[in-house]
C-alpha cells in the first residue's frame, strides 16, 4: 500500500525580532508537522525535533546576523518539509574557524548539516513595490518525511 503523498503550500510569516519570532516559526513548523502526521506521515514525528532545532537556528541566526528574518515559510511537498528563512544580508553561512566557536555559538552549521537531509543558501536580488532593489539571501533545509 503507498502512502499519500500530501502537499501543503507554504505557510510563510514576517517574524520580525528574536524572541517572537522564533516561537512564531516554531509555532508554523509545527502545525505543518501537525499536518503532515494527520495525512498519514510517521516521518513528522520522527523527524519533529530535528525540525524544530533547525527552525529555531535559522531563524536565531537571522536575528543575530542580519537583524531579523524577513520572512519564514515552511511546506510539505513530495515527502520533503522544507524551510526557508529570507533575510536583508548578503553575507553567506559559513562555519567560523575552530578558534572563534565557543560557548556563544559558532556551531550552526555543524548542526544544521547534521540534522537537515539537505542545506544551503542562495542570494535574493529583485525589486520590490514601487521598485524598491533589495537584496539579501535565503536559507533552507530540506528534510525527507517519506
Amino acid at each position: 500500500m503507498s502512502m499519500p503523498t500530501p502537499t501543503t503550500a507554504p505557510t510563510a510569516i514576517r517574524p520580525g525580532f528574536r524572541d517572537e519570532a522564533v516561537r512564531q516559526a516554531r509555532k508554523m513548523a509545527s502545525d505543518v508537522l501537525d499536518e503532515c502526521r494527520r495525512s498519514g506521515c510517521e516521518a513528522a514525528t520522527d523527524r519533529a525535533d530535528d525540525v524544530l532545532l533547525v527552525v529555531s537556528e535559522l531563524v536565531t541566526n537571522a536575528c543575530r546576523h542580519a537583524g531579523g528574518a524577513d520572512t519564514v515559510r515552511v511546506g510539505w511537498q513530495e515527502g520533503e518539509l522544507m524551510v526557508e528563512v529570507e533575510d536583508a544580508s548578503d553575507t553567506m553561512p559559513q562555519e567560523p574557524a575552530a578558534e572563534a566557536k565557543g560557548e556563544a555559538g559558532g556551531y550552526g552549521c555543524q548542526l544544521v548539516a547534521a540534522l537537515a537531509d539537505r542545506w544551503g543558501a542562495t542570494p535574493r536580488r529583485g525589486s520590490g513595490p514601487g521598485t524598491q532593489p533589495f537584496s539579501g539571501k535565503t536559507v533552507y533545509a530540506g528534510f525527507a518525511l517519506a
